[in-house]
């Protein structure tokens, strides 16, 4: 039922179609409860109009608000189609408190020089180790991985056995398949690409995949990713999940 509880004849007229000559007709007759205001106008009854046409009638503050909502989620969201590791990796490189990733592969790949990126991590790092690096430095690593690469295991093992402290944790789910990057759980890059070189435009042999995302510091789309990473990590999702069984922990 709408909030509304009167509504002029031309947003009627709007909404169903009909002729003006028509809606002030009923309007008359009595067939819609309506009332006139200053100037002759007609007010009709909002449920009245919904019951005889068969419509459904949005009160406007709601759409204002839905409107100011989705502008402030634009506002707070940018598209990207390139650029993939200055536009992620480079933000990870900079978390202070927490690196969330999920991804569908996961394959080994070095930092690569930027002069942006000045001293702190210009020296072709290996992924994993500067993790491992960030970890020891009190920032939360945790990963959502479909399928590591061999050496991404082997690597991760490695680290995670010189881990001298900090949240290091790499979750295998054989259903994952969402691509999301979130640092600090202010910021967070939705896409398509993986985990690897081809997905972040730093392959030997070729430019890269062609890929699509999104960033964003909206906060409820922040609420919502953070929440679906870690109903992955604790496991709500296996119970009914056929796949559980092909699932290991890293």
């Amino acid at each position: 039922m709408a909030t509304l509880k009167y509504i002029n004849v031309k947003e009627v007229v709007k909404l169903t179609g009909r002729s003006t000559d028509e809606i002030r007709q009923l309007a008359q007759d009595g067939v819609l409860p309506a009332h006139k205001a200053r100037k002759g106008h007609w007010r009709l009854n909002v449920d009245a109009v919904e019951k005889y046409f068969g419509i459904q009638i949005n009160n406007p503050e709601e759409e204002i608000k839905e409107s100011e909502e989705q502008s402030q989620f634009l506002s707070e969201t940018r598209l990207i189609t390139e650029n993939f590791y200055q536009e992620v990796i480079e933000h990870v490189c900079k978390a202070k408190s927490s690196i969330k990733i999920m991804t569908g592969h996961f394959k080994r790949f070095n930092l690569k020089p930027t002069k942006k990126q000045g001293k702190n991590y210009n020296d072709g790092t290996p992924f994993i180790n500067f993790l491992k690096q960030k970890a020891e430095q009190g920032v939360s690593v945790e990963i959502v991985c479909s399928k590591p690469s061999p050496n991404i295991i082997e690597a991760w093992d490695l680290c995670s056995r010189k881990l001298k402290s900090g949240v290091f944790n790499m979750t295998y789910c054989i259903r994952n398949h969402a691509k999301v990057v979130i640092i600090d759980d202010k910021i967070a890059y939705i896409g398509s690409a993986n985990l690897t070189p081809a997905g972040l435009g730093q392959p030997y042999d070729s430019p890269g995949n062609f890929e699509v995302g999104v960033i964003t510091k909206d906060p409820k789309a922040m609420d919502y990713l953070v929440e679906l990473f870690y109903k992955i990590v604790d496991a709500d999702f296996c119970p009914g999940c056929h796949r559980a069984n092909q699932c290991v922990e890293y």
